[in-house]
């Protein structure tokens, strides 16, 4: 377990670190491939490029999903980590705009496809491998200690871009000091690609290779055997992703452009909250072991409901401790989702399928609300002037993701023969 959680969770740390980097650079990629634009709009740009790679996630969820099921979860961890960390280089190299014209936000584009689809097939992947690796009454834990890494590698690249904005002058930093965090990434891969070869398969991947009842077209079978399991996560997904993607991504340009912080209060206000969930991830994912995860998800949707608007409102007040105080207290109610929902959904799915089912809902779902939650709440705010956009979006996935939670089944991890009829004897509430 100690192999196995290091070589999913080092992944997860390169994935985000990329999400760090780009969240705090995105100010500048906007005006370095975007120059003719005013700054909002440059931002708004950088944003939609942001977006554009979740959008092609789907894809990679069912091309590296697919592989896992068929060839195994192991294969696709080693692929994944190593196109995501070398387009993620290939960004720190690009010209700007002023020196190739066009050609240069065509190949920002290109590359964080390449990241879209290799991120695709990198948490699913992750996810699934720890839920099968991890033993059923420590499986919350475990898979905790995923989003756990994703924390840690977004708060390393922050603090990297953080330091290199207190060192550089403007003009430093603009022309070619935000190039560095992103060619940095390709050595954290290589280690990570390391650990990576040096683990075994799934216990659960290895007893159906052995007995010959791997899935041969997962697509289609998925189709016939997890509809409902499918919608589920898709709509839990969505308030999960939604309200992590709004805390990392949105809130901290947020905090500059609306708020009026400086980079660095703002910097000191979300990697506090960052630090906080990361504790809170793991002591959430062991309560859900131990008391199950049905009501710690209802009730962080719930409260999600009832108090996003008072906790933006707090935000934007104008009180020196509005931002510390309302992102801690949102930081808590995401917290109680992410600690728990990873340990839950990939087990709803048929074992001969589980890549490709969890990589498909999740990520569709993560394109559309994750992903694009900067740039729709930026757009809705744009557009309205109403600064509790953020909170109104944080309602309406906490919604569907509550209509969802009701129809989780009583059982948490159901083990399907090619027929749909064989159980697995370890059979724990959800």
């Amino acid at each position: 377990m100690k192999k196995a959680t290091m070589a999913t969770a080092i992944g997860n740390l390169v994935e985000w670190y990329e999400y760090g980097i780009y969240s705090y650079t995105a100010a500048i990629i906007g005006a370095q491939f975007f120059p003719e634009e005013s700054s909002s709009v440059a931002l708004l740009y950088g944003f939609a490029i942001f977006a554009i790679s979740f959008f092609f996630r789907p894809l990679g969820g069912l091309i590296f999903g697919s592989i896992g099921d068929r060839l195994g979860r192991k294969k696709i961890l080693v692929v994944t980590i190593l196109m995501m960390s070398s387009s993620t280089a290939i960004i720190g190299l690009i010209p700007n705009y002023s020196s190739i014209g066009i050609l240069a936000p065509l190949l920002l584009i290109v590359m964080r496809m390449t990241q879209g689809l290799a991120a695709g097939g990198e948490y699913t992947g992750a996810s699934v491998f720890m839920n099968e690796s991890a033993p059923n009454h420590r499986r919350g834990l475990f898979t905790s200690l995923l989003e756990s890494g994703s924390l840690l590698g977004y708060i390393i690249g922050s603090i990297f871009v953080a330091v290199l904005t207190g060192i550089l002058s403007h003009d430093s930093m603009a022309a070619w000091g935000w190039r560095i965090p992103f060619i940095c990434s390709l050595p954290l891969a290589l280690v990570g690609m390391y650990v990576r070869t040096k683990i075994d398969d799934t216990p659960t991947f290895i007893k159906m290779q052995n007995e010959n009842k791997l899935s041969k077209n997962p697509l289609k079978e998925m189709l016939s055997t997890a509809r409902k399991p499918l919608a589920i996560s898709f709509f839990i997904v969505a308030f999960a992703n939604g309200a992590y993607y709004t805390l990392l991504t949105f809130l901290p340009s947020y905090f500059e452009t609306q708020v009026g912080l400086s980079t660095l209060q703002s910097l000191v206000v979300t990697t506090s909250g960052m630090v906080f969930m990361m504790i809170l991830f793991p002591i959430f994912g062991t309560l859900a072991d131990r008391f199950g995860r049905k009501r710690f998800l209802l009730l962080s949707a719930l409260l999600s409901i009832f108090t996003a608007i008072p906790i933006i409102a707090l935000v934007t007040s104008g009180s020196p401790a509005g931002p510390l105080v309302g992102y801690f207290a949102l930081s808590v109610i995401v917290a109680m989702f992410i600690g728990v929902f990873p340990s839950t959904l990939p087990m709803l799915f048929p074992n001969r399928v589980r890549n490709t089912a969890y990589g498909i809902s999740y990520n569709i779902s993560t394109a559309i609300f994750g992903g694009g939650a900067p740039f729709i709440i930026t757009s809705l705010q744009t557009a309205t002037g109403n600064k509790l956009m953020p909170a109104f979006f944080l309602m309406g996935t906490g919604v569907m993701a509550i209509i969802s939670i009701w129809f989780l089944p009583k059982i948490g991890k159901v083990e399907r023969d090619k027929n749909n009829i064989q159980k697995n004897g370890n059979i724990e509430a959800v």
